[in-house]
């Protein structure tokens, strides 16, 4: 090495080491985003990975308190103070849907994922799969408990209230969401499998019989054989000394169909036509004609019609083996191309999605303007959840030939002020840096973790083979997507775009923090 280079290096070491320590003395260890770049999370593996093993490990003081301890069944999330941004109390109300990434989680470090083992066990990630193990017990054993004094409910879970005895929220009473349990279901049936071929067979076994009884009653329950439709939300009554009358829940959402069944709601349609039993001769065909995709060109690509466009729509590509199906694989890639060019070209500085916002207000209408059905009114705020989509794109080493474009947006959403906690990331804040939402919760924060471990498709993928509806599977999508898009190529003109503002800072200013104090 020639003189002047020896001397450049040293010269660059010192300005690193320097800036570390003096980054190391002026922010929390939680605030971390903040030694890095963009251009470092992107472009550089090491970097890279360095970012997302920290991020995870952080998100992991929150995973070991997102649930009751003693039934296993998630919390919504927690308040925090706004002045240090600590934890001051569980939000105790949840439902199925937080269920579901709760068991998702599990499942995957059950099955071995190294990035699962840091959020489950980050102090001691040899242990992951026995932690896992232990919380996908208590959730058993609090859905068992539960349904023997609710069994109304006939297996399926209302939002409720997670205390030492779950009970059915106040305006859940006699009443369950169609939309969340279809959500959590699919989790329930991999996290069987993935027992089982882990060696659990008691375990196993418990939630195989819990899922029977799901399998046994989804058709009577969710199927309106009259209108030909999969109810959304349900209500029941009794109708006799053990049992119960089952239909829509008055002023909720009656059917998952039209766009309602190609967003969420397809998984629980799904559900039905591929696991309900005695569904009659006819009825999936007839359910998944009132399915309704529809095909939008967006200057940025080719897409499906959005309700907002906010990133929860694409929840079932979390779960399901969408991905594996070349078609939906290349509408999905586009769809984030369409989000990271629409957020750069607007001058937003993260993904606006619906969210809890600043004092707790939950703010829709947000997503992607120019692909919605419903008018886009709040993009005025970012979530750092709206990455998780990019974020699952970008999971697979092949998707990252050009960079981590999910890794750049996430940290570019981290740096804002108060997006970093003691318990890990933030929730929301306004893209003028002038807004925070003060809480912490399973949907702002297990959709990301769940994306960079790969999402559960690959486990999905292998329990529906081995109950042999694997094909059907793929047949039932692969129609859809012929009716909405027919043969004629998809567009994607251009690639993924990077972040062009950084969230402005100094204005809400970081959480207070004392010196020793974690």
């Amino acid at each position: 090495m020639s003189k002047a280079a020896l001397t450049l290096c040293l010269v660059l070491f010192t300005l690193f080491t320097v800036s570390a320590r003096d980054e190391k003395v002026r922010y929390p260890p939680y605030r971390f985003a903040r030694l890095y770049t963009v251009q470092d999370v992107f472009g550089n593996p090491e970097r890279g990975e360095s970012f997302l093993r920290k991020y995870l490990a952080w998100e992991g003081r929150f995973f070991a308190l997102a649930r009751h301890p003693k039934t296993g069944l998630s919390y919504d999330g927690f308040d925090l103070d706004r002045r240090t941004g600590k934890p001051e109390k569980p939000r105790i109300f949840s439902a199925p849907s937080k269920e579901c990434l709760d068991v998702a989680i599990c499942v995957k470090a059950l099955a071995g994922n190294s990035r699962a083992a840091l959020v489950v066990s980050p102090g001691d990630p040899a242990r992951a799969k026995t932690a896992a193990r232990e919380i996908l017990e208590r959730k058993i054993s609090g859905y068992e408990k539960f349904q023997k004094e609710n069994s109304g409910y006939a297996g399926y879970l209302p939002w409720y209230v997670s205390n030492d005895k779950v009970t059915p929220a106040p305006d859940w009473k006699g009443e369950f969401p169609g939309l969340d349990n279809g959500e959590w279901l699919w989790s329930m049936m991999v996290a069987e499998k993935v027992l089982e071929r882990q060696g659990h067979q008691a375990l196993a076994k418990r939630y195989g019989k819990y899922n029977d009884r799901i399998r046994g009653n989804v058709v009577k329950i969710f199927y309106d054989a009259r209108a030909g439709h999969v109810r959304g939300d349900i209500r029941f009554a009794p109708s006799g000394e053990k049992s119960f009358s089952y239909g829509a829940a008055p002023g909720k959402r009656t059917y998952l169909n039209g766009e309602h069944g190609v967003h969420e709601g397809m998984m629980m349609v799904l559900y039905v036509c591929l696991f309900g039993r005695d569904l009659p001769a006819g009825a999936a065909e007839r359910i998944w004609k009132g399915i309704r995709m529809k095909r939008v060109e967006h200057k940025y690509g080719t897409t499906w019609e959005a309700y907002y466009g906010s990133a929860h729509e694409s929840w079932s590509y979390l779960i399901l083996p969408l991905r594996e199906i070349p078609e939906y694989r290349k509408l999905f890639r586009i769809r984030e191309i369409i989000r990271t060019r629409d957020a750069r070209e607007k001058g937003y500085p993260g993904f606006p999605a619906s969210c809890l916002a600043d004092r707790n207000r939950y703010v829709d209408g947000a997503g992607i303007e120019g692909i919605s059905s419903r008018p886009v009114t709040n993009n005025r705020l970012f979530a750092l959840y709206g990455a998780f989509p990019l974020l699952l794109e970008c999971s697979d080493e092949k998707e990252r030939l050009e960079g981590n474009f999910g890794l750049a947006w996430l940290l570019n959403m981290l740096q804002g002020d108060r997006m970093q906690c003691p318990l890990g990331g933030g929730e929301s804040g306004g893209n003028d840096g002038a807004s925070f939402s003060d809480v912490k919760t399973i949907d702002g924060t297990f959709t990301n973790v769940l994306a960079l471990c790969g999402g559960l498709e690959k486990e999905t993928s292998d329990m529906l083979k081995s109950e042999g509806r694997y094909g059907r599977f793929k047949e039932i999508l692969l129609g859809e997507y012929r009716e909405a898009f027919g043969s004629e190529t998809l567009r994607e003109p251009i690639g993924f775009a990077l972040p062009g503002v950084a969230v402005p800072k100094g204005i809400l200013g970081d959480y207070e923090w004392q010196e020793g104090v974690p």
